[in-house]
This record gives structure tokens, sequence and C-alpha cells, in this order.
């Protein structure tokens, strides 16, 4: 979890400046938001005869960033990620089992063709193991 505090600045009190609504709205847009919290204040003060108001607004927000969610743990990106490769693992060994297109590449082509195939499936092993090790 992480928290950031937004402050309305002060010049903002007018309808056509920046207000603290759009300030967290644009920071919360591709965070998990977990909570946020309000607080104003005004104040008035004198001195020498002259009589202002402050006001003051800011927020807490506390958040997640999507990549680190506890709805996208690292096991669920590995396990997408091997999903994925072990896709491309298919397709590439359909290709290497088709006659006809590896006629069409040369022979070189064909024996690194098998090489990066037994590195792919090196990789997915490796995944698997991690998947493993994440779960428990």
């Amino acid at each position: 979890m992480k928290v950031k505090i937004i402050e309305e600045p002060h010049w903002s009190i007018k309808p056509d400046k920046v207000n603290l609504e759009d300030l967290i709205n644009d920071f919360i847009q591709d965070k998990k938001v977990i909570d946020i919290k309000y607080q104003s204040n005004c104040s008035g003060f004198a001195d020498s005869g002259v009589h202002s108001t402050d006001y003051e607004r800011s927020a807490l927000i506390m958040y997640e960033d999507n990549e680190e969610t506890a709805d996208n743990p690292v096991v669920e990106r590995v396990k997408k990620e091997k999903a994925d490769l072990d896709e491309k693992i298919k397709k590439l060994k359909a290709f290497l089992n088709d006659d006809e297109k590896l006629s069409s590449i040369g022979k070189e082509q064909v024996k690194l063709l098998g090489l990066q195939l037994e590195t792919m499936e090196r990789y997915s092993d490796i995944l698997w193991a991690r998947i493993y090790d994440l779960e428990g």
C-alpha cells in the first residue's frame, strides 16, 4: 500500500482553475484506491484592520499500483506469462512438424528454430518451478 497527500493550491479557489477533485481524479486514474480521507480548514485572521479568510483542502489517498495489487499477485502474472509462452511453444512445434513449411526456410533456420524451441521449453519449465515455489 502507498499513500499520497494532495493539497488544493490556494490559487485554485476560482472555478476556472484546477480544483482538488481534478487533482485527485488525475492521480487515481491508474491506481487501485483503497481509501481517500478528506480534510478542509477555514481560518480567519485580522491584522491592523485587515481581515481575511484562508481556505485549505487536502486529501490523503491510500492506493495500490495496478501492477502490484492483491488482486494480481506475482504468481498470477507468472502463470499468465507461462500460458502465453506455452501457446507460442505449441505454435512453433506445429510449424516444425510441417514439412512443407520447413522446406521453404532453409536448413539453418530449421536448426535455429529447434534451438529456440528447446530454450522456450526450458524457460517454461523455469516458470513452472517459480509458480510451484510461489504457491508453496
